[in-house]
């Protein structure tokens, strides 16, 4: 590295100028100026360090790393020194870099850019605790200076600190709100940590600023979808394709936007397209098969789960291709081969904390008091309520479920004669060993569906609906809209007008609603409280007619003549291996989970989106045939 000077160089203005092009993006010039000063005078120890940046930034290390030894056998200046040390670790020369640049860090202990420096070497070291502890040292001696916070932010985030990368670069957007590269990096930041949507307005910011850039737009398009802004996702994502077309996760979220909004064909079309651009990605090979098994392309489907679980590079995303293809083996009846590859989903959903490190049963008989806990949705817990049945006649239990499901299930315990004791969380690791509910099938060698429903136990409705001289139906037309695709599954109140036509019924609401403004039929609020609420008003009506959510598995587990209206594709629970055909002949299937409930299925998309219409007009029919039973007696 050359001696080191006993005095500082003389400034050089030709140095300076260079730098100065340097900065603005002119190497060109800024190289053809060192040059022919550097002939005349080659002694100047500032020029030949000028000479070391321009090299460095045109990423040729190896001659910077010469250019700089030049200056510092010339000079003394630290930052010499430091551009050495930056350019022999872009070499991978570590050891040597920490040297050049601990030089720097002695003898100018307040300039930021040595810790900087420093920091980078620890970090290719592995010493993560000192290169965190050299940036906390740049920030503390500069800390009005966004680039020190959003250094920090960076390297947190790289190491997997999201959420003290977010507080960090939160901290920077403080300093300079109007810094484009800051709110980027936060939005970055917010996405790693899981909050997509909060990052929604800074990548907002991003994009404005920078309408031609694709990941820009890519970017803000993903933070849409993410706040389930399902146009302006698919505006933004379709902007950025047409900039980048190749750009495999542009074209992929695009699907997903689609296939969001029920436009399963150009959802097909796009996912293809980024499958085809990366095809041992299992992710995309998932997301493929998905909209496939949607579109009633099984035997393709199940061809690419199979493919995602063979290139899957995680436990996870190997645990959600075996997941897919397990609902796939549902919905189309293999239920020994689908309840197997099911317990996949225990990879990607923990058992409640405080009973994790109870062992697992395995359906064996035992004395051993058993805690079956709930998971996922109240529809899936009510579905496999069924097994405790079986359950109960293999050891004691203690069920755990979700608190408004209490009450309702405290109904149902005296059918299990004394076997059966609810627990709260706080109660729940006294049990011996533990078994999730949806895992029942498979413990319990269940392999088929099969029909169950309970009758009369759940008292009388402190509010009950006035009788009509009608039919009284229960009306549930929304699932959950935090659910990411509820949309498809969803029907839109404005299109209740199909039912209007209806007589002599009288509606009652399933499900809250914020504006019944909304709703173009007079339906009966939904009454305030927990399951057994519902199942007490849903008592006293005649019939329900639901979407699919946990009010339609409330109505079939009661024996509540019921109506499903669908979405194409639909669960695996109405698929073909869960129904029967109606009778007579061209009648509505039958659920075989829940024999009084009946399936009204959207039809196959027409312009790549299927239509509630049909459903609805095959609703309006089912209601009128109801009252001519009730009229008639």
């Amino acid at each position: 590295m050359g001696d080191k000077k006993a005095e500082y160089t003389q400034p050089s203005p030709t140095a300076d100028l260079a730098l100065s092009c340097l900065a603005r993006g002119d190497a060109e010039q800024a190289e053809s100026l060192l040059r022919t000063h550097l002939r005349h005078n080659p002694e100047d120890a500032q020029a030949w360090h000028a000479m070391a940046c321009v090299a460095r930034a045109g990423g040729k290390a190896a001659v910077a790393v010469a250019l700089a030894s030049k200056a510092v056998g010339l000079g003394a200046e630290p930052f010499f020194y430091l551009t050495l040390g930056l350019a022999l670790l872009e070499l991978g020369h570590v050891e040597e870099a920490r040297a050049a640049v601990n030089v720097v860090v002695l003898s100018t202990p307040q300039d930021p850019r040595a810790q900087d420096a420093m920091a980078q070497i620890m970090e290719k070291m592995g010493r993560l605790d000192e290169a965190e502890q050299a940036l906390k040292k740049a920030l503390a001696l500069r800390p009005l200076e966004q680039v020190r916070h959003m250094t920090l932010a960076a390297f947190l985030a790289r190491h997997g600190r999201a959420e003290d990368a977010a507080a960090v670069s939160a901290r920077a957007l403080t300093l300079e709100g109007e810094a484009v590269a800051a709110h980027n990096l936060h939005g970055m930041v917010l996405e790693q940590a899981g909050r997509l949507a909060q990052a929604e307005p800074h990548f907002a910011i991003v994009a404005q600023a920078m309408p031609d850039n694709a990941q820009a737009l890519a970017n803000h398009g993903a933070a849409l979808f993410a706040q389930q802004r399902y146009g302006e996702a698919e505006a933004a994502l379709r902007s950025s394709a047409a900039l980048a077309p190749a750009v495999v996760q542009t074209r992929a979220n695009l699907g997903l936007v689609c296939m969001a909004q029920g436009d399963l064909h150009m959802a097909e079309a796009e996912l293809a397209t980024a499958y085809r651009l990366q095809p041992s990605d299992a992710r995309l090979a998932l997301n493929y098969g998905t909209v496939l098994m949607d579109l009633g392309r099984r035997e393709e489907a199940e061809a690419l789960f199979v493919q995602a679980m063979h290139y899957a590079a995680t436990t996870p995303d190997k645990a959600r291709a075996t997941l897919n293809l397990a609902t796939l083996c549902l919905a189309t009846g293999r239920f020994a081969q689908g309840w197997t590859l099911f317990e996949a989903r225990k990879t990607l959903l923990a058992p409640p904390l405080r009973v994790a490190s109870l062992p697992e049963w395995d359906g064996t008989t035992t004395a051993k008091t058993v805690l079956l806990y709930a998971e996922q949705g109240l529809g899936d817990s009510l579905q496999f309520l069924r097994y405790v049945d079986a359950a109960v006649q293999k050891a004691p239990i203690n069920l755990l479920v979700p608190q408004t499901m209490q009450r309702l299930v405290q109904c149902l315990l005296p059918r299990w004669h004394g076997r059966v004791s609810l627990c709260t969380p706080e109660q729940a690791a006294m049990a011996d060993v533990r078994c999730s509910l949806l895992s029942l099938p498979y413990v319990l060698d269940m392999a088929g569906p099969w029909a169950w429903q309970v009758e009369g136990a759940w008292g009388a409705n402190p509010t009950k609906p006035v009788r009509s001289k009608g039919v009284l139906v229960g009306l549930c037309w929304a699932g959950n809209p935090r659910y990411q695709f509820d949309l498809r599954r969803s029907i839109a109140p404005g299109l209740l007008r199909h039912l209007a036509g209806v007589r002599d019924v009288c509606f009652q609401a399933l499900q809250p609603c914020a504006d019944f403004l909304t709703v173009p039929i007079p339906v009966l609020p939904l009454p305030e409280g927990d399951l057994l609420a519902m199942a007490r008003v849903m008592a006293s009506l005649d019939v329900v007619v639901s979407v699919d959510t946990m009010v339609i598995h409330l109505a079939g587990l009661m024996g509540k003549p019921a109506l499903l209206l669908n979405r194409y594709g639909g669960d695996w629970r109405w698929g073909a291996g869960s129904v029967v055909a109606g009778t007579p002949p061209g009648a509505l299937e039958r659920s075989v989970w829940y024999p009084s409930v009946q399936i009204a299925r959207q039809p196959a998309p027409v312009g790549g989106k299927a239509s509630w219409l049909q459903p609805l007009a095959a609703a309006a029919q089912w209601l009128e045939q109801a009252v001519q039973a009730k009229s008639s007696g």
